[in-house]
């Protein structure tokens, strides 16, 4: 670490940035179950019918639900890659990974806000403008990090690097995408996400 950085080290020891990191996640995805609220009980006798009737239309909020616990697992092992990958860490990291766990923590709300307006763009596109938003703080902590080895162990090659980069750039593009079809009007533009696990293994398959 040049002079330069260790003027700006942080005295947050590192265990405790990622205990607050991995018990943020925990308590964001454990809350994207709230938004899978049943309707109010009516004065009907309750029926098969009335039943199959409320499932399927918890249909849209199940699968905003799903995809979004899926993602922040993805966002979750990113981090993990780059806390396992960094020597240290200084105030300007710290707080970039404050801001990335802002929206973590705002992905609930956006989740249920995107299913209880699944068929108008706006509500998907709440959804995946916060994903954009984490995807993107991680790709600047990585690239801060990274950068010149200011705060990655220098026995990392500039191969793994660049792949983890580009890794860490999947769920932006792919939210990018999101939002430009919900803007013409798809209502199908979550589905998009379902390419994370296959773009990924690509990359770090072939990078």
């Amino acid at each position: 670490m040049t002079e330069q950085n260790t003027e700006n080290v942080s005295h947050l020891l590192k265990g405790r940035l990622e205990a607050l990191s991995d018990g943020i996640f925990a308590f964001a995805m454990t809350l994207l179950v709230i938004g899978l609220g049943l309707p109010e009980k009516t004065s009907l006798i309750p029926s098969d019918y009335y039943a199959l009737h409320v499932l399927v239309s918890l249909g849209s909020a199940f699968l905003n639900y799903v995809l979004a616990f899926l993602i922040l697992g993805v966002f979750w092992l990113s981090q993990r890659t780059l806390f396992y990958s960094i020597r240290a860490h200084d105030t300007i990291f710290t707080w970039i990974n404050l801001v990335m766990l802002m929206f973590v923590a705002l992905l609930p709300f956006s989740t249920s806000y995107s299913g209880d307006f699944s068929t108008i763009p706006i509500g998907p596109m709440v959804f995946e403008a916060n994903l954009f938003a984490i995807g993107v703080c991680i790709c600047f902590l990585w690239w801060y990090a990274s950068h010149d080895y200011r705060l990655i162990e220098s026995t990392l090659r500039p191969e793994y690097i660049r792949k983890v980069s580009l890794q860490n750039l999947v769920v932006p593009g792919i939210s990018i995408a999101c939002i430009i079809f919900a803007l013409e009007g798809s209502i199908w533009s979550l589905s998009l996400y379902l390419m994370i696990p296959i773009v990924i293994y690509i990359i770090g398959r072939f990078a």
